[in-house]
Protein backbone atom coordinates (compact mmCIF):
# COMPACT_ATOMS: atom_id res chain seq x y z
CA UNK A 1 0.00 0.00 0.00
CA UNK A 2 0.83 3.11 -0.89
CA UNK A 3 1.70 5.58 2.21
CA UNK A 4 0.93 9.01 1.70
CA UNK A 5 3.17 11.63 3.45
CA UNK A 6 2.55 14.73 4.96
CA UNK A 7 3.37 17.04 1.79
CA UNK A 8 0.95 15.06 -0.16
CA UNK A 9 -1.69 15.23 2.87
CA UNK A 10 -0.97 19.03 3.26
CA UNK A 11 -0.98 19.67 -0.57
CA UNK A 12 -4.67 18.04 -1.09
CA UNK A 13 -5.98 19.68 2.58
CA UNK A 14 -4.38 23.02 0.43
CA UNK A 15 -6.24 22.31 -3.07
CA UNK A 16 -9.83 21.64 -0.76
CA UNK A 17 -9.61 24.94 0.64
CA UNK A 18 -8.85 27.19 -2.40
CA UNK A 19 -11.56 25.40 -4.35
CA UNK A 20 -14.01 25.31 -1.38
CA UNK A 21 -12.79 29.18 -1.54
CA UNK A 22 -12.85 29.20 -5.38
CA UNK A 23 -16.41 28.04 -5.46
CA UNK A 24 -17.61 30.34 -2.55
CA UNK A 25 -16.39 33.50 -4.70
CA UNK A 26 -17.91 32.62 -7.76
CA UNK A 27 -21.47 31.68 -6.31
CA UNK A 28 -21.34 35.12 -4.95
CA UNK A 29 -20.71 37.03 -7.89
CA UNK A 30 -23.23 35.09 -9.54
CA UNK A 31 -25.94 36.32 -6.82
CA UNK A 32 -24.75 39.90 -7.69
CA UNK A 33 -24.88 39.08 -11.35
CA UNK A 34 -28.68 37.93 -11.09
CA UNK A 35 -29.61 40.35 -9.05
CA UNK A 36 -28.45 43.01 -11.51
CA UNK A 37 -30.24 40.77 -14.02
CA UNK A 38 -33.68 40.49 -12.28
CA UNK A 39 -33.68 43.93 -12.12
CA UNK A 40 -33.32 44.82 -15.84
CA UNK A 41 -35.54 41.98 -16.41
CA UNK A 42 -38.24 43.72 -14.03
CA UNK A 43 -37.79 46.99 -16.32
CA UNK A 44 -38.35 44.80 -19.29
CA UNK A 45 -34.52 45.59 -20.74
CA UNK A 46 -34.12 41.70 -21.57
CA UNK A 47 -30.64 42.59 -23.51
CA UNK A 48 -29.50 44.57 -20.16
CA UNK A 49 -30.42 41.24 -18.58
CA UNK A 50 -28.09 39.71 -20.69
CA UNK A 51 -24.97 41.93 -20.75
CA UNK A 52 -25.23 41.44 -16.46
CA UNK A 53 -25.13 37.62 -16.80
CA UNK A 54 -21.79 37.98 -19.26
CA UNK A 55 -23.58 37.53 -22.51
CA UNK A 56 -23.86 40.70 -25.15
CA UNK A 57 -27.22 40.36 -25.67
CA UNK A 58 -30.38 37.98 -25.41
CA UNK A 59 -29.38 35.94 -28.34
CA UNK A 60 -26.24 34.88 -26.70
CA UNK A 61 -28.02 33.48 -23.98
CA UNK A 62 -27.96 29.61 -25.31
CA UNK A 63 -24.04 29.63 -26.28
CA UNK A 64 -23.70 31.22 -22.02
CA UNK A 65 -25.76 28.59 -20.82
CA UNK A 66 -24.05 26.15 -23.01
CA UNK A 67 -20.57 27.30 -21.71
CA UNK A 68 -21.48 27.32 -17.84
CA UNK A 69 -22.59 23.94 -18.21
CA UNK A 70 -19.37 22.84 -19.50
CA UNK A 71 -17.72 24.81 -16.48
CA UNK A 72 -19.92 23.13 -14.04
CA UNK A 73 -19.21 19.78 -15.84
CA UNK A 74 -15.55 20.51 -15.82
CA UNK A 75 -15.59 21.93 -11.84
CA UNK A 76 -17.28 19.06 -11.08
CA UNK A 77 -14.55 16.51 -12.50
CA UNK A 78 -12.17 18.60 -10.28
CA UNK A 79 -13.81 18.48 -7.20
CA UNK A 80 -14.50 14.71 -7.64
CA UNK A 81 -10.99 13.51 -8.29
CA UNK A 82 -9.84 16.32 -5.30
CA UNK A 83 -11.96 14.76 -2.84
CA UNK A 84 -11.15 10.88 -4.47
CA UNK A 85 -7.97 11.85 -3.23
CA UNK A 86 -8.50 12.85 -0.10
CA UNK A 87 -10.32 9.67 0.94
CA UNK A 88 -7.76 8.04 -0.48
CA UNK A 89 -5.57 9.90 1.89
CA UNK A 90 -7.78 9.44 4.89
CA UNK A 91 -8.27 5.45 4.00
CA UNK A 92 -4.51 5.42 4.02
CA UNK A 93 -3.82 6.87 6.77
CA UNK A 94 -6.44 4.98 9.20
CA UNK A 95 -5.16 1.63 7.39
CA UNK A 96 -1.36 2.92 8.48
CA UNK A 97 -2.79 3.52 12.24
CA UNK A 98 -4.14 0.52 12.45
CA UNK A 99 -1.18 -1.40 11.38
CA UNK A 100 1.27 0.47 13.71
CA UNK A 101 -1.56 -0.33 16.83
CA UNK A 102 -1.36 -3.59 16.00
CA UNK A 103 1.95 -3.94 15.56
CA UNK A 104 1.92 -1.74 18.83
CA UNK A 105 0.50 -4.23 20.56
CA UNK A 106 2.49 -7.13 19.14
CA UNK A 107 5.52 -5.39 21.02
CA UNK A 108 3.91 -4.74 24.10
CA UNK A 109 2.89 -8.76 24.42
CA UNK A 110 6.38 -9.34 22.83
CA UNK A 111 8.59 -7.18 25.22
CA UNK A 112 6.07 -7.68 28.60
CA UNK A 113 6.70 -11.77 27.78
CA UNK A 114 10.59 -11.57 26.74
CA UNK A 115 10.74 -8.83 30.14
CA UNK A 116 8.84 -10.04 32.72
CA UNK A 117 9.80 -13.88 32.35
CA UNK A 118 13.42 -13.39 33.30
CA UNK A 119 12.27 -11.20 35.90
CA UNK A 120 9.98 -13.90 37.54
CA UNK A 121 12.72 -16.55 37.06
CA UNK A 122 15.81 -14.60 38.96
CA UNK A 123 12.98 -13.36 41.61
CA UNK A 124 11.91 -16.95 41.78
CA UNK A 125 15.74 -17.89 42.39
CA UNK A 126 16.16 -15.40 45.02
CA UNK A 127 13.55 -16.17 47.33
CA UNK A 128 14.80 -19.74 47.05
CA UNK A 129 18.35 -18.92 47.88
CA UNK A 130 17.13 -16.51 50.81
CA UNK A 131 14.85 -19.11 52.20
CA UNK A 132 17.44 -21.92 52.00
CA UNK A 133 15.42 -23.93 50.41
CA UNK A 134 17.30 -25.57 47.41
CA UNK A 135 19.63 -28.18 48.09
CA UNK A 136 23.48 -27.71 47.70
CA UNK A 137 23.34 -29.64 44.86
CA UNK A 138 20.95 -27.66 42.57
CA UNK A 139 22.29 -24.60 43.15
CA UNK A 140 25.12 -24.35 40.44
CA UNK A 141 22.44 -25.35 38.38
CA UNK A 142 19.31 -22.90 39.54
CA UNK A 143 22.35 -20.10 39.42
CA UNK A 144 23.32 -20.93 36.09
CA UNK A 145 19.86 -20.63 34.75
CA UNK A 146 19.25 -17.46 37.09
CA UNK A 147 22.47 -15.34 34.69
CA UNK A 148 20.66 -17.30 31.81
CA UNK A 149 17.82 -15.41 32.88
CA UNK A 150 19.50 -12.37 33.16
CA UNK A 151 21.41 -12.38 30.09
CA UNK A 152 17.93 -12.56 28.24
CA UNK A 153 16.99 -9.71 30.08
CA UNK A 154 19.95 -7.52 29.14
CA UNK A 155 19.87 -8.74 25.65
CA UNK A 156 16.00 -7.85 25.43
CA UNK A 157 16.87 -4.31 26.56
CA UNK A 158 20.15 -3.81 24.75
CA UNK A 159 17.59 -4.50 21.26
CA UNK A 160 15.29 -1.97 22.46
CA UNK A 161 17.40 0.36 23.11
CA UNK A 162 19.35 0.13 19.72
CA UNK A 163 16.03 -0.02 17.75
CA UNK A 164 15.09 3.50 19.63
CA UNK A 165 18.68 4.94 18.77
CA UNK A 166 18.32 3.89 15.36
CA UNK A 167 14.70 5.27 14.43
CA UNK A 168 14.99 8.31 12.71
CA UNK A 169 18.74 8.46 12.97
CA UNK A 170 21.66 6.85 11.04
CA UNK A 171 23.53 4.43 13.20
CA UNK A 172 26.88 5.22 13.97
CA UNK A 173 30.00 5.14 12.29
CA UNK A 174 32.71 6.32 14.54
CA UNK A 175 33.81 2.58 15.76
CA UNK A 176 34.73 1.12 12.95
CA UNK A 177 37.86 -0.84 13.14
CA UNK A 178 39.26 -3.62 11.02
CA UNK A 179 39.48 -7.42 11.87
CA UNK A 180 38.98 -10.70 11.38
CA UNK A 181 35.14 -11.88 10.65
CA UNK A 182 36.00 -15.26 11.76
CA UNK A 183 36.92 -14.31 15.02
CA UNK A 184 33.74 -12.12 15.45
CA UNK A 185 31.82 -15.32 14.81
CA UNK A 186 33.90 -17.37 17.13
CA UNK A 187 33.21 -15.28 19.77
CA UNK A 188 29.47 -14.79 19.42
CA UNK A 189 28.99 -18.32 19.32
CA UNK A 190 31.00 -19.09 22.56
CA UNK A 191 29.10 -16.40 24.46
CA UNK A 192 25.65 -18.26 23.49
CA UNK A 193 26.78 -21.29 23.59
CA UNK A 194 25.13 -21.50 27.37
CA UNK A 195 22.15 -20.53 25.97
CA UNK A 196 22.00 -23.51 23.50
CA UNK A 197 23.24 -26.01 25.88
CA UNK A 198 20.03 -25.07 27.88
CA UNK A 199 17.85 -25.49 24.98
CA UNK A 200 19.05 -28.75 24.29
CA UNK A 201 20.12 -27.45 20.70
CA UNK A 202 23.61 -27.91 19.20
CA UNK A 203 25.73 -24.95 17.32
CA UNK A 204 27.64 -27.01 14.75
CA UNK A 205 30.58 -24.95 13.09
CA UNK A 206 31.63 -25.58 9.54
CA UNK A 207 34.07 -23.61 7.87
CA UNK A 208 35.35 -20.26 9.48
CA UNK A 209 38.17 -18.75 7.26
CA UNK A 210 39.85 -15.99 8.00
CA UNK A 211 37.90 -12.94 6.22
CA UNK A 212 39.12 -9.53 6.82
CA UNK A 213 36.10 -6.80 6.93
CA UNK A 214 35.52 -3.34 8.89
CA UNK A 215 32.64 -3.24 11.52
CA UNK A 216 32.28 -1.61 14.56
CA UNK A 217 32.95 -4.74 16.90
CA UNK A 218 30.15 -4.16 18.99
CA UNK A 219 27.41 -3.67 16.40
CA UNK A 220 28.67 -6.61 14.88
CA UNK A 221 28.00 -8.94 17.57
CA UNK A 222 24.59 -7.39 18.36
CA UNK A 223 24.20 -8.83 14.73
CA UNK A 224 25.75 -12.34 15.49
CA UNK A 225 24.13 -12.38 18.77
CA UNK A 226 20.33 -11.79 17.35
CA UNK A 227 20.84 -14.60 14.50
CA UNK A 228 22.13 -16.79 16.63
CA UNK A 229 19.43 -16.40 19.19
CA UNK A 230 16.78 -16.65 16.64
CA UNK A 231 18.06 -19.94 15.36
CA UNK A 232 18.57 -21.79 18.85
CA UNK A 233 15.30 -19.99 19.93
CA UNK A 234 12.91 -21.79 16.83
CA UNK A 235 14.66 -24.45 16.65
CA UNK A 236 13.41 -28.02 19.00
CA UNK A 237 15.05 -29.60 21.36
CA UNK A 238 17.91 -31.74 20.16
CA UNK A 239 17.83 -29.88 16.78
CA UNK A 240 21.37 -28.16 14.98
CA UNK A 241 22.46 -25.02 14.40
CA UNK A 242 24.86 -24.51 11.53
CA UNK A 243 27.23 -21.67 11.04
CA UNK A 244 29.25 -21.26 7.94
CA UNK A 245 31.71 -18.73 6.40
CA UNK A 246 32.74 -18.55 2.84
CA UNK A 247 33.92 -15.81 0.78
CA UNK A 248 32.82 -14.03 -2.56
CA UNK A 249 34.69 -11.33 -4.67
CA UNK A 250 33.86 -8.61 -2.94
CA UNK A 251 32.40 -9.88 0.50
CA UNK A 252 32.26 -11.93 3.05
CA UNK A 253 29.14 -14.63 3.15
CA UNK A 254 27.82 -15.83 6.81
CA UNK A 255 25.46 -18.65 6.57
CA UNK A 256 23.22 -19.41 9.90
CA UNK A 257 20.90 -22.34 9.23
CA UNK A 258 18.39 -23.98 11.83
CA UNK A 259 16.02 -26.90 11.60
CA UNK A 260 13.48 -25.01 13.44
CA UNK A 261 9.77 -23.53 12.33
CA UNK A 262 10.51 -22.47 9.31
CA UNK A 263 9.28 -19.63 7.68
CA UNK A 264 6.04 -19.08 5.10
CA UNK A 265 5.44 -16.60 3.04
CA UNK A 266 4.01 -14.41 4.71
CA UNK A 267 6.46 -14.72 7.46
CA UNK A 268 9.22 -13.98 4.81
CA UNK A 269 8.07 -11.04 3.72
CA UNK A 270 7.69 -9.61 7.20
CA UNK A 271 11.12 -11.27 8.80
CA UNK A 272 12.72 -7.99 8.91
CA UNK A 273 9.67 -5.84 9.69
CA UNK A 274 9.87 -4.07 13.26
CA UNK A 275 8.18 -5.65 15.90
CA UNK A 276 6.78 -8.70 13.43
CA UNK A 277 6.67 -12.17 15.37
CA UNK A 278 4.26 -13.92 12.80
CA UNK A 279 1.38 -15.16 14.30
CA UNK A 280 1.89 -18.47 15.31
CA UNK A 281 5.50 -18.41 16.62
CA UNK A 282 4.73 -18.48 20.59
CA UNK A 283 7.93 -18.19 20.99
CA UNK A 284 7.74 -14.79 22.89
CA UNK A 285 10.39 -11.44 22.14
CA UNK A 286 10.16 -8.29 20.94
CA UNK A 287 9.99 -8.63 17.32
CA UNK A 288 13.43 -6.49 16.77
CA UNK A 289 16.22 -9.04 16.47
CA UNK A 290 15.98 -8.99 12.78
CA UNK A 291 15.39 -5.76 12.23
CA UNK A 292 18.26 -4.57 14.18
CA UNK A 293 20.24 -7.18 12.16
CA UNK A 294 19.11 -5.91 8.52
CA UNK A 295 19.74 -1.74 9.79
CA UNK A 296 22.92 -2.56 11.08
CA UNK A 297 24.30 -5.40 8.35
CA UNK A 298 23.40 -2.08 5.83
CA UNK A 299 24.81 0.67 7.76
CA UNK A 300 28.06 -1.80 7.18
CA UNK A 301 27.23 -1.47 3.43
CA UNK A 302 26.20 -5.36 3.71
CA UNK A 303 23.28 -7.10 3.06
CA UNK A 304 21.07 -9.57 5.01
CA UNK A 305 18.61 -12.14 3.43
CA UNK A 306 16.20 -14.46 4.83
CA UNK A 307 15.27 -18.32 3.13
CA UNK A 308 13.00 -20.63 3.89
CA UNK A 309 11.33 -23.31 2.22
CA UNK A 310 8.27 -23.54 4.58
CA UNK A 311 6.85 -24.14 7.83
CA UNK A 312 8.45 -27.03 9.10
CA UNK A 313 11.55 -26.71 7.18
CA UNK A 314 13.62 -24.56 8.74
CA UNK A 315 15.12 -20.89 8.33
CA UNK A 316 18.67 -20.15 6.62
CA UNK A 317 19.92 -16.08 7.18
CA UNK A 318 23.01 -15.23 5.22
CA UNK A 319 24.36 -12.16 5.94
CA UNK A 320 27.20 -10.24 3.63
CA UNK A 321 29.79 -7.41 4.27
CA UNK A 322 32.23 -6.08 2.30
CA UNK A 323 35.43 -7.26 2.73
CA UNK A 324 38.86 -5.54 3.42
CA UNK A 325 42.04 -5.30 1.32
CA UNK A 326 43.13 -8.52 -0.98
CA UNK A 327 41.23 -11.30 -1.09
CA UNK A 328 41.72 -13.98 1.23
CA UNK A 329 42.31 -17.72 0.39
CA UNK A 330 39.67 -19.76 1.90
CA UNK A 331 40.40 -22.89 3.52
CA UNK A 332 37.96 -24.88 5.23
CA UNK A 333 38.27 -26.10 7.91
CA UNK A 334 36.95 -29.99 9.39
CA UNK A 335 33.18 -29.35 10.76
CA UNK A 336 33.46 -29.49 14.49
CA UNK A 337 30.66 -28.68 17.34
CA UNK A 338 31.29 -25.69 19.11
CA UNK A 339 32.17 -27.33 22.60
CA UNK A 340 35.50 -26.12 23.70
CA UNK A 341 35.64 -22.91 21.59
CA UNK A 342 37.27 -20.34 22.50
Amino acid sequence: MTRFGPPLTSCLLAANLALVGWWTWFQVTQAAELQTAGQFLANGDVDGAARALGATDAKKLPELAAARRRMFLSEGLVFTVVLALGGATVVALLRREARLRADHDRFLAGATHELKTPLATIQLLLESLRDDRLPLEKRARYLQSGLLEANRLENGLTNLLTAAGLRGRTPRRGARIDGDFADDVRRAIHLLQPRAEAAGVQIFVGTLPPIGVTRDPEAMQLVLHNLLDNAVKYSPRGGTVRVDLSTEPAAALLRVKDQGLGMDTDTLANAFVPFWRGRDSGTGGTGLGLFLVRELVRAHGGAVDARSDGAGCGSELLVRLPRRGPPTPSQPEAAAPTRGLA
